[in-house]
């Protein structure tokens, strides 16, 4: 069984900043997730697969990539899965040997009640990040309850806010106590606004990571669905574009 670790997860994301979606577009079967899986990772991004993509193709995926990860010593290779909404999903994810579990939103209760998706991963040691939109989503988040909170926030979609617009929607959590929380936002982002979405989040005290499809673009509009080569080009051409944004 995989040993999970959440905090390996989150020194990967501080380091490589950008994690690469897989959605249903991208896989027609188990060697289309492991040879995408395996590429991102090559390439220095997170990997993250969704539900969109059927399940069976995923836990057959998942069985070789388990059997594959030994020989990943020096930067292991660390795989998410999106779009949980259900406890189900999240018990599937865990058996399945995921490290992080993202959801679009609280996934199973609804706000204003007990922060089951971030306990759940917790107690299974798996990193995760659950979805907000509006402010009073976010804090509760943020604030969490009986201590608990999640490992990263998402915020989707980020494109109702652009980055200037997430940025003010920060400002009134922009303290001490929250310095460096990792905040995710996908949905709308790619390798242009990027960087703005790194500056606006950055500037109001917190961490990046930027998740999305965009550097597997190349896939869907060359319609090559699981060609190698058409996934390296696709992830050299983010590499190429993508300019991370830096102080000063």
């Amino acid at each position: 069984m995989h040993q999970r670790d959440a905090r390996a997860v989150e020194k990967a994301l501080r380091a490589k900043t950008v994690v690469a979606i897989m959605i249903k577009a991208h896989a027609r079967g188990p060697e289309d997730v492991i040879n995408t899986v395996k590429t991102i990772h090559e390439f220095g991004y997170v990997p993250e697969v969704t539900y969109r993509i059927d399940q069976g193709i995923i836990r057959e995926a998942m069985t070789d990539i388990n059997a594959m990860r030994d020989h990943y010593t020096d930067d292991p290779l660390l795989v998410g899965i999106g779009s949980v909404t259900t406890h189900d999903e999240m018990a599937q994810a865990i058996d399945m040997g995921f490290d992080m579990v993202v959801s679009p939103d609280n996934a199973f209760e609804g706000y204003g009640k007990k922060i089951d998706f971030a306990k759940v991963a917790r107690e299974a040691n798996v990193f995760s990040a659950p979805g907000a939109m509006t402010p009073a989503e976010f804090r509760y988040f943020l604030e969490g309850e009986d201590g608990i909170t999640p490992d990263a926030i998402k915020i989707f979609p980020a494109s109702v806010y652009g980055p200037e617009g997430l940025g003010r929607m920060l400002d009134p959590y922009d303290r001490d106590t929250h310095q460096g929380i990792i905040v995710i936002p996908t949905g709308g982002v790619n390798a242009d606004n990027g960087p703005l979405y790194q500056r606006h989040i950055g500037a109001r005290g917190f961490d990046t990571a930027l998740a999305m499809s965009d550097p597997l673009s190349l896939v869907i509009h060359e319609g090559k669905i699981g060609d190698l080569d058409t996934v390296r080009r696709s992830l050299e051409q983010f590499r190429q574009a993508f300019k991370p944004y830096t102080i000063g």
